[in-house]
């Protein structure tokens, strides 16, 4: 994890997450938020399309070089400033891990890329992938 950054999370009004991260971006000076959505394969009638939802209804993830929290006081729709058990917002540990790669990957999860290996599925790009490098998969 690059330790110059920071990242944590705020909590706000299900369905206002884009506004909120606007809004956030806007009044915060060099803090970039995103939220967390999904790319999934969804069939209607016998047509194959993709389809983009938010999967973390809520939650909007930010990243800072500094080490004060943003100011939520004038953000509509935001609820509270996530904290960890040690009362902190900066994410720590698996957390702050998934928020980096939230951030990597553009707010996006995408589709998965496997191959099948001796009647095993190895998984050879995408977000499983990186779970499985990252060892929170077995093999």
């Amino acid at each position: 994890m690059n330790s110059e950054l920071r990242y944590g999370c705020v909590f706000c009004i299900t369905g206002r997450e884009e506004s909120v991260a606007v809004s956030l971006e806007a009044q915060n000076p060099g803090l970039r938020v995103t939220f967390v959505s999904l790319l999934k394969w969804h069939t209607v009638e016998g047509i194959r399309n993709t389809e983009i939802r938010n999967i973390f209804p809520g939650y909007v993830y930010f990243k800072t070089g500094l080490y004060e929290p943003p100011d939520l006081q004038y953000i509509q729709d935001s609820v509270r400033l996530l904290e960890t058990t040690k009362r902190s917002w900066i994410l720590s540990g698996m957390d702050a891990w998934f928020a980096q790669w939230i951030f990597e990957n553009h707010g996006m999860i995408g589709f998965s890329k496997a191959k099948l290996v001796d009647d095993l599925i190895e998984f050879i790009e995408g977000p499983l992938y990186d779970l499985k490098m990252k060892g929170c998969l077995k093999k």
